[in-house]
């Protein structure tokens, strides 16, 4: 049983779980391709793509990384792992924004949960962006990484024979629950009828326009003495809108992933007469706001019931539906009255990258002063519309990475089966024997049998595991290269997941033989040593004493030389 089960089970898969191992120390190049990447332009030397998260170098910018490398053909000259460093570098300093996507704590870069808001200390982008951040940042670049095991979160959690879960914002994802899961939605009725007034979006031309329209709001609502939560989307817009309010005068909690341990005592009292808190989604799910404060003060309950409840304000729509509703549902809990209200523009990433053209040449057409909003159904219309593109666009991508996963699947269930087998063989003199290929192979067992004695069992295990798990290995690497080079037969009209799956059996099959005839390899060749005995020499702990040169002072202490005191007659 899931508690907030969208979040686990939608929010959470767009990314596989990995078991991962420190492997080579990290190069010198991130650092080296860290100062390089701040001389290259936006559009001129790189392109964004904000929908697919990507960006790449156009031809005048690989000119200008030669130039500065001093090189006349990278790609001939130093070859694709030289590249991967510069492609990661330029991620790093262009997709990835500090006090949004990640924080710098204690000379560590550490991932924000872009759903909750909340840090995630000991998880590390993959593939070396981890470490090209650490670069751009000037923290202490840690050891790349090997994946050991890895699995999709609908993988994982498919392998529950019964699942189920709750969460208020389920509704909106039904189709996904069903397709993936196999789950049926069920609205369940609330305990007391919800009373809380959602007010239309209030949309503006520009973000200074709308923070400066939610700053008068927040002061009307404060003077009233309503308590009012905050709704930003990063840790960078919190703290800018704090600096705003310190400028009018107006005393607020800030409650982001930097001030966390605060958490508790923010939310308890975030219900109180004219108590304004600015939080990041830390807010949004599962935080219950008791009105009057906590513990509970039923007088002044009762006058903030009076003034209308929480007011809750949104600064910024989210990618889906489900983490605004999320928001909304803090303020009317349990009955109480309550109110929420969206400030938006048409410079928020939802509307910069997402709307349609439509729009942008309707406010530009329209000579509408920054501060003053817009309540048109056509951009009502148009952000609803942006939203479900979006949900549908990461629906695709995680089927996209569960139908991949999927392949790995069949393979992985293959390999624990074996492993678990190997673990409980207890003649393997005759699980070998079913390997074996001819007279000469059989006879050279026995003779290893006999050799071993009664160690056999034991050393074979200890063999067959150590290689399984070694080809097992090489065989993620190998499968991720392949997903990585299928993707180019597109452009042939085939189709990647198609070859990826054909591809993948033969590599698969080629595998399990492998592994059985290195085994048999391995162990007609292997060979006890006895372990050197330990000295029975006793070890003299005392230190060596440091010679005293002639002109040091005398360690008698008298402050003389050396040479003119104690080793006087040397």
């Amino acid at each position: 049983i899931i508690d907030e089960v969208d979040s686990i089970l939608i929010d959470e898969a767009r990314t596989p779980l990995i078991i991962s191992a420190p492997d080579t120390e990290s190069s010198k190049y991130y650092q080296e391709f860290a100062k390089i990447i701040p001389h290259l332009r936006a559009e001129e030397d790189y392109q964004i793509d904000e929908k697919l998260k990507a960006v790449t170098l156009t031809e005048r910018g690989i000119d200008k990384v030669e130039k500065i490398l001093g090189l006349e053909n990278i790609y001939e000259e130093k070859g694709m792992k030289y590249l991967h460093y510069l492609e990661q570098a330029l991620r790093g300093q262009t997709l990835f924004k500090r006090d949004k996507d990640y924080v710098v704590k204690n000379g560590e870069v550490i991932i924000v949960d872009e759903f909750t808001g909340r840090l995630m200390p000991g998880r590390r982008w993959s593939g070396g962006l981890h470490q090209a951040i650490e670069a751009k940042e000037g923290v202490r670049i840690n050891p790349e990484s090997i994946v050991l095991a890895s699995i999709t979160f609908q993988n994982y959690f498919r392998m529950y024979r019964k699942l189920a879960g709750m969460t208020g914002t389920a509704a909106t994802s039904a189709e996904e629950f069903d397709k993936v899961y196999k789950l049926e939605v069920v609205i369940i009725p609330t305990n007391k009828p919800v009373i809380r007034q959602d007010l239309p979006d209030r949309i503006y031309k520009t973000m200074a326009g709308k923070f400066k329209a939610v700053v008068e709001e927040i002061k009307i609502r404060h003077q009233k003495g309503q308590p009012i939560l905050v709704g930003t989307t990063s840790i960078e817009k919190n703290e800018f809108l704090s600096k705003l309010l310190q400028r009018e005068g107006i005393p607020h909690q800030v409650l982001n992933a930097k001030y966390h341990e605060k958490e508790g005592e923010i939310i308890a009292q975030a219900g109180r007469l004219g108590r304004v808190t600015i939080a990041t989604n830390m807010a949004g799910r599962g935080v219950d706001i008791i009105l009057g404060g906590n513990p509970p003060d039923p007088v002044e309950a009762e006058k903030v019931r009076q003034l209308g409840g929480l007011h809750v304000i949104g600064t910024e729509r989210h990618e889906a539906r489900r983490i605004d509703n999320q928001l909304r549902g803090r303020a009317g809990r349990q009955g109480d009255p309550g109110s929420s209200q969206f400030f938006l523009s048409l410079e928020d990433d939802l509307m910069r990258i997402f709307a349609s053209d439509k729009v942008k040449a309707l406010m530009n057409t329209l000579k509408i002063p920054e501060d003053q909003p817009i309540e048109a159904k056509l951009i009502s219309g148009a952000i609803e519309a942006a939203q479900a593109k979006i949900e549908g666009f990461n629906f695709d991508l995680r089927k996209h990475v569960l139908e991949y996963d999927d392949v790995m699947n069949k393979h992985r269930e293959v390999i624990y089966k074996k492993r678990r087998e190997f673990l409980q063989v207890e003649n393997w003199e005759l699980a070998i024997g079913n390997w074996l290929k001819n007279d000469e192979e059989k006879i050279a067992l026995q003779n290893k049998v006999k050799e071993l004695g009664d160690k056999f069992n034991q050393v074979a295990k200890l063999v067959a595991l150590r290689i399984l798990d070694m080809f097992w290995l090489e065989h993620l690497e190998n499968m991720e290269y392949l997903r990585d080079s299928v993707r180019l037969r597109a452009y042939g009209q085939r189709d990647p997941l198609v070859e990826y799956k054909s591809e993948g059996h033969r590599l698969f099959r080629d595998l399990l033989k492998k592994i059985e005839e290195t085994i048999v390899k391995t162990i007609l060749q292997v060979s006890l040593k006895e372990a050197p005995a330990p000295s029975s020499q006793p070890i003299n702990l005392t230190k060596a004493k440091k010679k005293i040169g002639r002109n040091d002072p005398c360690p008698c202490g008298s402050g003389k030389k050396y040479k003119k005191c104690c080793g006087r007659d040397l």
